[in-house]
């Protein structure tokens, strides 16, 4: 269907003589047989007939209704009125003709003695109707197929433009650094060249250096390997355990049959760069986050927990703090962008204290 549709020009031919085929079968069904039977000249006459409302249809109709549809409704129905009977006219005329030639002329003669008038325009004036109405439906087929489209055509440029925004709003979601991130770990790296610890930060600046690398590298709009995005946040843990030392403690309980799983880039950094910001930051005797990672079936199930004071009763809460929140909600817009109704983003208390954001998320391989 979509190569039907691609192109207008070759839909509008083979609508075209598919149409007027089945015209002229139902003609040779119904008129000829009827006004001369089975005969050749009742096939040439539906052949002559199908040919002069193909060929009106193609030199008049399509040109003068393209420039129709160009104008305005009162204009547009204006001319598409007064075309439409002007052909109808000249259709029915060159139909008497061809009959006339065929058939002979005894009966136009019948017609005009019941008639009672020779004049030829009132003579083929009973064919007007038929005519008007095959004119009138080849209009309806040709402005309402063109109506669809257009609408098709809009409909797609908005499904376009509604991706295309999408993908917007995930690559802003995606590259949103925290900048108080940046401003604490290049503090610790300004406090450690003045206590002239050259080598503490240089390594400092490596890690941070090959971190912001592969934010930027990696495509927000596709997926990587669990492994890859362990690798890229022990890079980004490891900047925060230099700033914090022994008050941050780290545990990964990852399954290793979910190492080779495909997972959005930093997806879990925000829930990372929140357990730090408001509960370990804020713990004298520091405290520890736990990234777990789980096969469920056909579902990749991740987690990352803090043990900090603070976690609210309803952490929901959270995601409408436009203050706090942020980085969580982020995720969550992520998980719908990327899965919408197959990603589940969760957030709750852990046990005996603290914050867990849960993620589950289709697991696939490259398999």
């Amino acid at each position: 269907m979509n190569w039907f549709f691609a192109d207008k020009g070759r839909m509008f031919w083979i609508l075209q003589i598919a149409g007027w085929f089945g015209f002229f079968v139902l003609h040779i069904l119904s008129v000829s047989s009827f006004v001369a039977g089975r005969s050749p000249d009742a096939l040439l006459y539906s052949v002559a007939s199908s040919l002069i409302g193909f060929m009106t249809t193609s030199i008049l109709a399509r040109p003068i209704y393209w420039f129709a549809r160009r104008q305005g409704p009162a204009v547009l129905l204006l001319i598409v009125m007064t075309s439409t009977l002007l052909m109808a006219v000249a259709m029915s005329a060159m139909k008497a003709q061809t009959f006339g030639y065929l058939f002979g002329n005894a009966w136009m003669d019948l017609r005009g003695a019941s008639l009672g008038t020779r004049n030829f325009l009132v003579l083929i004036s009973p064919d007007l109707p038929v005519n008007i109405f095959l004119l009138g439906s080849w209009a309806g087929f040709y402005f309402g197929i063109n109506y669809y489209l257009k609408l098709r055509n809009e409909t797609d440029r908005a499904l376009h433009s509604a991706r295309l925004a999408d993908q917007a709003q995930l690559k802003m979601l995606r590259y949103q650094l925290n900048p108080h991130f940046l401003f604490n770990t290049l503090n610790a790296i300004s406090t450690l060249v003045m206590e002239q610890d050259g080598k503490q930060a240089n390594a400092m600046l490596t890690q941070l250096s090959a971190f912001l690398r592969y934010s930027l590298d990696s495509d927000p709009l596709q997926k990587t390997t669990l492994a890859d995005e362990i690798r890229a946040l022990q890079l980004y843990l490891a900047i925060e355990k230099t700033r914090f030392d022994d008050r941050l403690s780290v545990k990964f309980d990852i399954d290793d049959d979910t190492m080779d799983a495909y997972v959005p880039s930093l997806i879990l950094q925000p829930a990372i760069e929140n357990a730090i910001k408001y509960a370990i930051a804020l713990m004298e005797s520091g405290g520890e986050i736990r990234i777990e990672a789980k096969r469920e079936r056909d579902t990749l199930a991740l987690r990352v927990c803090d043990n900090g004071p603070n976690a609210p009763d309803d952490p929901r809460a959270l995601l409408s703090d436009v203050k706090n929140g942020v980085g969580l909600v982020n995720m969550r817009d992520r998980l719908l962008f990327m899965y919408q109704e197959r990603g589940q983003f969760q957030l709750s208390k852990a046990d005996p204290q603290g914050l867990c954001v849960s993620l589950r998320l289709p697991f696939e391989t490259r398999g």
